[in-house]
């Protein structure tokens, strides 16, 4: 990379297409953003789809206009979001939902602040280059990678596991407990009420060997095999940056959090702390 050459997160993902007079309302009962109020503003938003239980399944950007919504599936499989929104989908929503080609997004990559917060764009023209624009150069996969751990991206089945929630997750800002109700809305308002959560989501990074450092792979609160020993918290992502550096995102116990290192089961000593676009749960 040449001298002031940014990268670009230059990535294609799975999208749906809602048509119909009833598009805002049916997202508005069924993802966690507060629909009608970002329609006004005339922009891309995020939002998250929910179980009744209030784990995430998708994170989501939506485009509206007019009785229309594409839909960018950020983390979550199109299929399982497809088959849930068609089960929910009556002839009185008055919409129809279609799987369109994967649409294009580019964002310049910061390393110092949220992607969250950052400005971004769909490529409604997928022959775009970024050849002979010299200020920019798309990111290869393993800096992609780094760049979404550090940020605290989740990654489906990682840490998007069918269990994990927004709040875990650090992504509370995505979250509106006012509008009204929406799948998962009764589990986020008892989340948010009751302060208690099991886990939140942290970056890690130690040198260690591989065996040690993997996904499933437990931290610990001491490198002693004494009595004492807790299980902090466990892998969700790890990625060799070189020979013997790690990092990656974990899990971290609701008890541990307050602690900026911890241990693997072998007496690796890990840092962690949060990722750069984790929001507080509350």
């Amino acid at each position: 990379m040449t001298e002031n050459q940014s990268l670009i997160w230059d990535e294609t993902f799975p999208s749906l297409l809602l048509k119909g007079q009833g598009t805002s309302a049916f997202l508005h009962g069924q993802t966690t953003a507060d629909v009608f109020a970002k329609k006004e503003l005339d922009r891309i938003f995020m939002s998250c789809w929910l179980s009744t239980k209030g784990s995430l399944k998708a994170v989501l950007e939506i485009r509206l206009s007019d009785d229309m919504a594409e839909i960018v599936i950020i983390c979550g499989e199109i299929n399982s979001i497809r088959d849930g929104f068609e089960s929910v989908i009556f002839p009185a929503d008055k919409v129809k939902l279609e799987v369109i080609d994967p649409i294009r997004r580019r964002q310049e990559i910061n390393n110092n602040s949220s992607w969250k917060e950052s400005d971004f764009s769909w490529i409604d023209d997928n022959n775009f280059s970024l050849d002979g624009i010299t200020k920019y150069r798309k990111a290869t996969k393993e800096e992609l990678e780094g760049w979404k751990i550090r940020q605290g991206i989740p990654s489906f089945g990682k840490e998007l596991n069918g269990e994990t929630n927004p709040y875990e997750l650090g992504l509370a800002d995505t979250i509106n407990l006012d509008k009204g109700c929406y799948l998962g809305q009764e589990a986020m308002a008892k989340f948010f009420r009751s302060k208690s959560l099991k886990y939140q989501l942290r970056y890690w990074e130690a040198y260690g060997e591989n065996d040690n450092l993997q996904t499933g792979k437990n931290f610990f609160n001491t490198n002693k095999n004494e009595g004492y020993k807790k299980n902090v918290g466990v892998v969700t992502s790890s990625i060799r940056v070189n020979d013997n550096f790690f990092n990656g995102l974990a899990l971290i116990k609701k008890s541990f959090l307050d602690q900026d290192f911890c241990f693997s089961e072998n007496g690796d000593s890990i840092t962690i702390k949060k990722p750069i676009s984790f929001t507080n749960p509350f």
